[in-house]
Protein backbone atom coordinates (compact mmCIF):
# COMPACT_ATOMS: atom_id res chain seq x y z
CA UNK A 1 0.00 0.00 0.00
CA UNK A 2 1.62 3.32 -1.05
CA UNK A 3 0.94 6.40 1.08
CA UNK A 4 1.40 8.66 -2.03
CA UNK A 5 -2.54 8.99 -3.98
CA UNK A 6 -2.63 10.21 -7.52
CA UNK A 7 -4.27 13.72 -8.00
CA UNK A 8 -4.99 16.16 -9.88
CA UNK A 9 -3.10 19.42 -10.74
CA UNK A 10 -3.56 22.24 -7.91
CA UNK A 11 -5.48 24.60 -8.97
CA UNK A 12 -5.37 28.36 -7.30
CA UNK A 13 -8.56 27.82 -5.36
CA UNK A 14 -7.81 24.76 -4.55
CA UNK A 15 -7.93 24.09 -0.71
CA UNK A 16 -4.79 22.62 1.24
CA UNK A 17 -5.22 19.07 1.28
CA UNK A 18 -4.92 16.89 4.91
CA UNK A 19 -3.26 13.78 2.80
CA UNK A 20 -0.45 14.03 0.54
CA UNK A 21 -0.89 13.74 -2.90
CA UNK A 22 1.27 13.35 -6.06
CA UNK A 23 0.33 16.61 -8.09
CA UNK A 24 -0.15 15.45 -11.85
CA UNK A 25 -0.88 17.21 -14.86
CA UNK A 26 -1.64 16.65 -18.27
CA UNK A 27 1.50 17.74 -19.61
CA UNK A 28 3.61 15.20 -21.35
CA UNK A 29 6.30 13.83 -19.94
CA UNK A 30 9.55 15.40 -21.49
CA UNK A 31 10.53 12.84 -24.06
CA UNK A 32 13.11 14.57 -25.87
CA UNK A 33 14.65 17.28 -27.01
CA UNK A 34 11.29 19.21 -28.56
CA UNK A 35 9.92 19.40 -24.77
CA UNK A 36 12.15 20.53 -22.47
CA UNK A 37 11.65 21.52 -18.55
CA UNK A 38 14.25 24.46 -18.92
CA UNK A 39 16.79 25.74 -16.48
CA UNK A 40 14.66 28.19 -14.64
CA UNK A 41 10.66 27.86 -13.24
CA UNK A 42 8.31 28.03 -15.59
CA UNK A 43 4.65 27.09 -16.31
CA UNK A 44 5.73 24.33 -19.14
CA UNK A 45 8.65 23.60 -17.09
CA UNK A 46 6.70 22.90 -13.74
CA UNK A 47 3.80 21.31 -15.57
CA UNK A 48 6.75 19.26 -17.20
CA UNK A 49 8.15 18.22 -13.61
CA UNK A 50 4.87 16.94 -12.22
CA UNK A 51 4.61 14.41 -15.20
CA UNK A 52 8.10 13.27 -15.55
CA UNK A 53 7.91 12.06 -11.63
CA UNK A 54 4.29 10.60 -12.10
CA UNK A 55 5.83 7.40 -13.34
CA UNK A 56 8.71 7.29 -9.82
CA UNK A 57 5.88 8.03 -7.13
CA UNK A 58 5.13 11.35 -8.08
CA UNK A 59 5.94 14.68 -6.14
CA UNK A 60 4.66 16.07 -2.91
CA UNK A 61 4.21 19.53 -1.37
CA UNK A 62 7.00 19.92 1.56
CA UNK A 63 4.27 20.34 4.06
CA UNK A 64 2.37 17.36 3.44
CA UNK A 65 5.21 15.41 3.10
CA UNK A 66 6.23 16.51 6.88
CA UNK A 67 2.48 15.75 7.84
CA UNK A 68 2.78 13.10 6.76
CA UNK A 69 6.34 12.10 8.46
CA UNK A 70 4.58 13.43 11.36
CA UNK A 71 1.83 11.14 11.22
CA UNK A 72 4.04 8.05 10.83
CA UNK A 73 6.07 8.76 13.78
CA UNK A 74 8.82 9.30 11.21
CA UNK A 75 9.36 13.00 11.99
CA UNK A 76 8.45 16.38 11.26
CA UNK A 77 9.05 19.55 9.65
CA UNK A 78 12.45 20.14 11.43
CA UNK A 79 13.25 16.42 10.48
CA UNK A 80 12.38 17.08 7.05
CA UNK A 81 14.06 20.83 7.06
CA UNK A 82 17.12 18.65 8.18
CA UNK A 83 16.97 16.44 4.93
CA UNK A 84 17.06 19.00 3.25
CA UNK A 85 19.75 21.15 4.22
CA UNK A 86 21.46 18.51 4.59
CA UNK A 87 21.14 17.21 1.02
CA UNK A 88 19.49 14.23 1.81
CA UNK A 89 16.94 14.71 -0.08
CA UNK A 90 16.09 17.60 -2.36
CA UNK A 91 12.88 19.59 -3.89
CA UNK A 92 12.43 22.89 -5.65
CA UNK A 93 10.47 25.94 -5.54
CA UNK A 94 7.08 26.62 -7.85
CA UNK A 95 5.11 29.46 -6.90
CA UNK A 96 6.01 29.96 -2.97
CA UNK A 97 5.35 26.44 -2.47
CA UNK A 98 8.22 23.96 -2.01
CA UNK A 99 7.69 20.52 -3.57
CA UNK A 100 9.51 17.34 -3.50
CA UNK A 101 9.87 14.23 -5.79
CA UNK A 102 8.82 11.29 -3.96
CA UNK A 103 11.56 8.65 -5.57
CA UNK A 104 13.63 9.45 -3.16
CA UNK A 105 11.61 7.82 -0.63
CA UNK A 106 10.67 3.90 -0.05
CA UNK A 107 6.57 4.77 -0.39
CA UNK A 108 6.06 1.67 2.12
CA UNK A 109 8.02 3.05 5.43
CA UNK A 110 9.05 6.68 3.77
CA UNK A 111 12.79 6.39 4.30
CA UNK A 112 14.97 8.09 2.48
CA UNK A 113 16.76 5.56 -0.57
CA UNK A 114 20.32 5.59 -0.41
CA UNK A 115 21.04 5.50 -4.35
CA UNK A 116 19.81 9.26 -4.60
CA UNK A 117 21.23 10.30 -1.34
CA UNK A 118 24.35 9.18 -3.05
CA UNK A 119 23.68 10.90 -6.79
CA UNK A 120 23.04 14.41 -5.10
CA UNK A 121 26.16 13.97 -3.32
CA UNK A 122 27.90 14.00 -6.48
CA UNK A 123 26.09 16.61 -8.27
CA UNK A 124 27.54 18.78 -5.44
CA UNK A 125 25.77 22.18 -5.06
CA UNK A 126 26.41 23.68 -8.88
CA UNK A 127 22.72 22.33 -9.28
CA UNK A 128 19.92 24.39 -7.46
CA UNK A 129 16.29 22.70 -6.12
CA UNK A 130 15.09 23.31 -10.03
CA UNK A 131 18.41 22.05 -12.19
CA UNK A 132 18.56 18.85 -9.78
CA UNK A 133 14.85 18.19 -10.50
CA UNK A 134 15.18 17.93 -14.24
CA UNK A 135 18.62 16.32 -13.79
CA UNK A 136 16.92 13.36 -12.88
CA UNK A 137 14.35 13.43 -15.50
CA UNK A 138 16.12 14.43 -18.71
CA UNK A 139 17.59 12.30 -21.10
CA UNK A 140 21.06 11.92 -20.35
CA UNK A 141 23.65 11.42 -22.89
CA UNK A 142 25.86 9.71 -20.96
CA UNK A 143 23.40 6.90 -20.15
CA UNK A 144 22.78 6.73 -23.48
CA UNK A 145 19.60 9.13 -23.65
CA UNK A 146 18.27 7.02 -20.47
CA UNK A 147 17.01 9.39 -17.76
CA UNK A 148 18.83 8.96 -14.59
CA UNK A 149 15.60 8.54 -12.05
CA UNK A 150 15.01 5.36 -14.23
CA UNK A 151 18.44 3.72 -13.69
CA UNK A 152 18.66 4.11 -9.97
CA UNK A 153 18.16 0.25 -9.26
CA UNK A 154 19.65 -1.29 -12.44
CA UNK A 155 22.70 1.60 -13.23
CA UNK A 156 23.42 3.50 -10.18
CA UNK A 157 27.21 3.54 -11.57
CA UNK A 158 26.45 4.72 -14.60
CA UNK A 159 24.12 7.44 -12.98
CA UNK A 160 26.98 8.21 -10.92
CA UNK A 161 29.33 8.66 -13.60
CA UNK A 162 27.20 10.54 -15.36
CA UNK A 163 26.39 13.31 -12.19
CA UNK A 164 30.25 13.47 -11.77
CA UNK A 165 30.94 14.25 -15.38
CA UNK A 166 27.48 16.60 -15.73
CA UNK A 167 28.92 18.58 -12.20
CA UNK A 168 32.24 18.47 -13.90
CA UNK A 169 30.84 20.30 -16.94
CA UNK A 170 28.73 22.65 -14.78
CA UNK A 171 31.84 23.81 -12.35
CA UNK A 172 33.86 24.96 -15.72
Amino acid sequence: MSPVQTASAPSAQSAPEPRLRARQTLAPAPSGPGEPIGDKPSSQGFGALLAAYRSTGGTARGDDLARLLEDHFLGDFVSLAKLIASDKVFGFTWRDTFWIPMFQFDLVDLSVKGAARQVLAELGGDFDGWARAAWFVAPNPWLNGRRPVDLLKSNLLGVLDAARADRFVASG
